[in-house]
């Protein structure tokens, strides 16, 4: 990986993780993207932010959300929605802390 390509992965942290504070990010949607950058941006394999967006993904995984909704039944994804919200709103709470912290770490 070239010093360019840490650079745009560590930007798209900051622009991922900034969106999801303000809302313009579905949160669990941003957890996915940040989980796939974790490796791209040069940080410890323990990294304490990514560590715990990870334990977000780990503990959603199985929830669609995003893109792959549109695979899914209608009637599947009424009766998912009820613990997605729920598994949202616990996971603003879990991780928002580290979202400010990966803003701050990987923003211009």
């Amino acid at each position: 990986m070239t010093d360019e390509d840490v650079s745009q992965a560590r930007r798209r942290v900051a622009e991922t993780a900034a969106g999801m504070l303000d809302g313009t990010v579905p949160f669990l949607e941003g957890v996915r993207v940040l989980t796939g950058l974790r490796h791209k941006v040069g940080v410890a394999q323990n990294d304490e932010d990514f560590m715990i967006i990870v334990g977000v993904d780990d503990e959603t995984d199985a929830l669609p959300v995003g893109e792959v909704r549109e695979l899914w039944a209608t009637e599947a994804l009424q009766r998912l929605d009820p613990e997605i919200e729920a598994a949202t709103e616990w996971a603003k709470q879990f991780a928002s802390a580290a979202c400010v912290s990966l803003v701050a770490r990987f923003g211009s």
